[in-house]
C-alpha cells in the first residue's frame, strides 16, 4: 500500500494551522501555515510548470521517467507543477505514482504535484480513452445536456490517472472562421459559448464524477484569442473595448459565475498589448472587474514568447516582470527554468516583493488542498474498466448523433433505401479513423492510424454494417484527397448508384492549421465534380474544423452532412443519420459562408450583407415543426427589470418524433452603440412525438437580455422598440420609461 502523506510535514501543517490567529477558513489556515515554513525556491517552484518532455528518456511525451531529471526539477528546483503526457492509463497510474511518491516523500515539506493535461474531447490523451467530438460538432447539438454527459465521461476517464487539472474547456467565441482553433470552440455565438461552457465547468468540477478526488477545470484562454486579424494563430487582434466585453468576456464571466478554479490567458495580442502582460485584461478586467480569484496560468512558454515572438517587451526579465504585475500565478514554462532565475533576480533587485510571490503561491496551494492532493496525492488503479466501456462508447456515438447536421436533403434522398444498390465511400477520411478523432487524439496533431481505438469503426466499416442488404465498396485517396488515375475513380463511381464522399481537412491544432485560403482543396473538389459528372446520388459527408468552402460543387450533391470531428462515434452517427436510424437533430453554431471574403458571424450590422451558404442555427429533420401563437403579456416596459413572459407553441407535423432546437432571437431597432441584426437570447432542444404540441414559455428580464456594454463594460438599455423573432413570428415589444 502506498502511504497517503508522509506524517512528518502534515503534523507540521496541522499544529501551524491550528496555533494560526489568521484566517477562520481551515484550508485558509493550513495554506498560511505552510506558506510560513517555505522558502523564496519553494514558492518560486510552485509557480513553475514544466513538460513531461523534461524529465522523460526520450525527450517526449512518453511516459517513461528520467529520474535523475525529475529528481532535479522537484529536488533542486521545487517545481510544484508538470503537464503533457501520453501513453496507456496503467502507465499513467505507474508514472504520476512515481511523481507523486517522491514529491510527496523526499521533499521537506511534501507538498504534492499538480498534473495538467489537455483532455479537450474526452480522455484523448490516453490509450484508452473514450475519444468524443471536438467542440464544435457538440455546440451543433444546442444542448447543454450533451457538454455535461462529455465533460461527466471525460472527468470520470482522467480522475483516476493523476491528472486533475484539465486545460479545458475552451471559453473562445469562434467567429473567425480562418481561425484554426476554431473546431476547439462552441461555434460564433456568445451565449451558446457560454452556457455550453459553463455546463462542462460544472459537470467536471461536480465530485461525483471523480470522488474521492477533485478535478479543477481551466477557462481558456482570456481574452480576445479567436478573432486574431489575419485569422492565423497566435497573431494579433484588434477589437474595441465595446465588442471584447459584447462578445467575448460574457463566457468567461459565465464561467467564474460556476465556479471555475483556474483560468489560462491568451497567447496572442489584442490591441498592439501581448495578453499575457496586459495589466488591464488580466488585473484590471479578470481579477477586478470578474472577481476571478483563483490560479491565473500562462499558456505554453508565453512568457519568453512574448519577448521572442511579440517583441513586446525589452528583455524575457522584462516580460517575466511585466506578467507578474498583471497578475499571473503559474508560468507554463515547459522545458527551461529561465523563469525561476529571472523571479530571484527580479526580487534581488527589488522590482518584485515577496508579498508579491506570496500572492500567487497562496492561490496555487489553495488549489491542491481545494483538490483534495494533501490528502490523496496518487491515482489509482482499480477503475481503469471505466475508461473506453460500453457505456461510454455507445454514449459517444450518442453525443454525435444528436450533434451532426444534415444541411441538405434534396428530394428526400435520406433516409437511404438501399435494397439491392450500390454504394460506393469514398475520400480523404472514408476509412481513416485518425481524421474522424482529429487533433489533440494521443498526439498533439492526431496519432498515426495504429494508434486510434480499435473498438471504432471508419465511416466505410459503419456504412457496410449500417447496409446489410446493399454492397458497399471502398475507393481510397491520399490522405489529402488526391487519386493517382481519374479514370479508375470515374470506372468505380459508375459502377455504384450512390457515392458517399468525404470532403474536409486533415486533422491539424494551432499554428499548423494555418491557412488563408477557405476553399476546399482542390484535388478534393475535383471528386465532387467527377462524382457529379456521372449522374449519380452524391452524399457528401463534411469531416472539417472549420467551414471549408463548397459553394461551387455544393451542386454536385444531393445531401450533405456536416459531422466536424465527430470522434470514436462518428462513423456509426454517421451510418445512422444516412439509413433514418437516427433522425438528426444537429444545428449550424457557426455561419456557412459562400464566398471567401464575405465571413461575417449572424450577428453582424444592417451594412454588412453577409451571403452565407448555410445561416447559422440550419439544420434539416426527418420530420417537420411549426411554430405558431407567438404571444407577450406586455408589449410595452417600463422599468429596466419589469418580467416579460413570451411564449409560443412548437409543433411537430411531421410523420415521425424528433428533436427540435428552439432558437429566440431578438432585434434592438435603433441603439447608440450600432446593434446587430439579430441576436440570439434563448436557445433549448425538445422532443415531440408526431402530431404533438408543446408550448415553450420563456421570460425575460429586460435589463439582462437587451442591455449591452458599452466601451467601458457599462450596461446601456436603451429606450426604444426591440423585435422578437422565433421561426418565422415577430412581436415588437417597446420600452418607455
Amino acid at each position: 500500500m502506498l502511504p497517503k502523506r508522509i506524517i512528518y510535514p502534515l503534523a507540521i501543517l496541522l499544529m501551524a494551522a491550528a496555533c494560526s490567529q489568521g484566517p477562520k477558513d481551515p484550508v485558509d489556515q493550513k495554506v498560511e501555515a505552510l506558506l510560513k515554513q517555505m522558502t523564496l525556491d519553494e514558492k518560486l517552484g510552485q509557480m513553475t510548470q514544466i513538460c513531461f518532455s523534461e524529465i522523460t528518456l526520450t525527450g517526449d511525451k512518453n511516459l517513461d521517467m528520467h529520474p535523475e531529471l525529475f529528481r532535479e526539477a522537484v529536488l533542486n528546483y521545487h517545481v510544484g507543477s508538470f503537464l503533457s503526457g501520453t501513453g496507456p492509463a496503467q502507465k499513467w497510474v505507474d508514472f504520476v505514482t512515481d511523481m507523486q511518491r517522491i514529491a510527496v516523500e523526499e521533499t521537506r515539506l511534501g507538498i504534492p504535484l499538480i498534473i495538467g493535461i489537455d483532455h479537450v474531447h474526452g480522455a484523448n490523451y490516453v490509450d484508452e480513452g473514450t475519444m468524443l467530438p471536438h467542440n464544435i460538432t457538440l455546440s451543433c447539438s444546442f444542448d447543454t445536456d450533451v457538454i455535461a454527459r462529455a465533460a461527466a465521461i471525460t472527468a470520470k476517464e482522467t480522475a483516476d490517472l493523476g491528472m486533475v487539472w484539465n486545460f479545458a474547456p475552451i471559453l473562445d467565441v469562434g467567429k473567425n472562421a480562418w481561425w484554426p482553433r476554431l473546431y476547439e470552440t462552441y461555434g460564433e455565438d456568445p451565449l451558446v459559448c457560454a452556457k455550453m461552457g459553463a455546463a462542462f465547468v460544472k459537470t467536471y468540477q461536480d465530485p461525483q464524477y471523480a470522488d474521492p478526488y477533485r478535478l479543477a477545470a481551466c477557462a481558456k484562454h482570456f481574452i480576445g484569442y479567436s478573432d486574431p486579424r489575419s485569422g492565423h494563430d497566435r497573431t494579433p487582434a484588434e477589437i474595441p473595448d465595446q465588442i471584447l466585453y459584447e462578445h467575448h468576456l460574457p463566457p468567461f464571466k459565465e464561467a467564474i459565475g460556476a465556479g471555475v478554479m483556474t483560468v489560462m490567458a491568451n497567447s496572442g495580442e489584442v490591441n498592439g498589448v501581448p495578453v499575457h502582460v496586459s495589466y488591464k485584461l488580466l488585473n484590471d478586467l479578470l481579477r477586478k472587474e470578474l472577481g476571478f480569484d483563483g490560479v491565473l496560468l500562462t499558456d505554453i512558454k508565453d512568457i519568453f514568447k512574448v519577448y521572442d515572438e511579440h517583441r513586446g517587451a525589452f528583455s524575457e526579465k522584462d516580460a517575466t516582470l511585466r506578467a507578474i504585475e498583471a497578475s499571473v500565478d503559474m508560468s507554463m514554462a515547459c522545458n527551461a527554468f529561465t523563469f525561476i532565475y529571472l523571479m530571484k533576480e527580479l526580487i534581488d533587485e527589488g522590482k518584485i516583493t515577496e508579498e508579491r510571490i506570496d500572492q500567487s503561491v497562496r492561490r496555487i496551494l489553495r488549489l491542491k488542498f481545494d483538490l483534495g492532493l494533501f490528502d490523496n496525492p496518487y491515482p489509482r488503479s482499480d477503475r481503469l474498466h471505466r475508461l473506453n466501456s460500453d457505456e461510454h462508447v455507445a454514449e459517444a456515438r450518442k453525443l454525435a448523433e444528436e450533434s451532426i447536421v444534415l444541411l441538405k436533403n434534396e428530394n428526400d434522398l435520406l433516409p437511404l433505401h438501399t435494397s439491392g444498390k450500390r454504394i460506393l465511400v469514398t475520400g480523404f477520411a472514408a476509412h481513416s479513423k485518425k481524421m474522424l478523432n482529429g487533433a489533440w487524439t494521443l498526439e498533439w496533431l492526431g496519432a498515426e492510424e495504429e494508434r486510434q481505438p480499435e473498438n471504432m469503426r471508419t465511416v466505410y466499416q459503419a456504412i457496410s454494417k449500417e447496409f446489410p442488404d446493399a454492397r458497399v465498396s471502398l475507393f481510397e485517396t491520399a490522405a489529402d484527397g488526391s487519386i493517382t488515375s481519374e479514370g479508375t475513380f470515374r470506372n468505380a463511381v459508375n459502377q455504384n448508384d450512390i457515392i458517399v464522399l468525404t470532403l474536409g481537412e486533415e486533422p491539424y491544432s494551432e499554428f499548423r492549421g494555418n491557412i488563408s485560403d477557405l476553399n476546399m482543396p482542390p484535388q478534393q473538389k475535383r471528386l465532387a465534380e467527377l462524382a457529379g459528372a456521372a449522374g449519380k446520388q452524391v452524399i457528401f459527408v463534411l469531416v472539417q474544423g472549420r467551414p471549408r468552402l463548397i459553394t461551387n460543387i455544393e451542386k454536385h450533391a444531393d445531401a450533405i452532412l456536416f459531422a466536424g470531428y465527430p470522434g470514436q462515434g462518428g462513423a456509426d452517427a454517421i451510418a445512422g443519420i444516412l439509413s433514418g436510424r437516427v433522425n438528426p437533430a444537429g444545428r449550424l453554431s457557426f455561419s456557412y459562408p459562400r464566398y471567401p471574403g464575405n465571413v461575417i458571424p449572424y450577428y453582424h450590422k444592417e451594412f454588412s450583407k453577409p451571403q452565407n451558404l448555410y445561416e447559422f442555427g440550419h439544420g434539416l429533420s426527418y420530420t417537420r415543426f411549426t411554430y405558431t401563437n407567438l404571444r407577450v403579456n406586455n408589449t410595452t416596459f417600463t422599468t429596466p427589470k419589469q418580467e416579460i413572459s413570451l411564449s409560443f407553441d412548437v409543433s411537430n407535423t411531421g410523420q415521425r418524433e424528433g428533436d427540435e432546437v428552439v432558437l429566440a432571437f431578438f432585434r434592438q431597432e435603433r441603439g447608440h452603440i450600432t446593434r446587430p441584426v439579430r441576436q440570439l437570447f434563448y436557445f433549448d432542444k425538445i422532443h415531440l412525438p408526431a402530431g404533438e404540441k408543446q408550448t415553450i414559455e420563456i421570460r425575460i428580464n429586460p435589463m439582462e437580455v437587451f442591455a449591452y456594454p458599452d466601451e467601458n463594460n457599462q450596461l446601456i438599455l436603451e429606450e426604444g422598440e426591440f423585435t422578437m423573432m422565433v421561426g418565422e413570428m415577430e412581436q415588437v415589444l417597446t420600452y418607455h420609461k
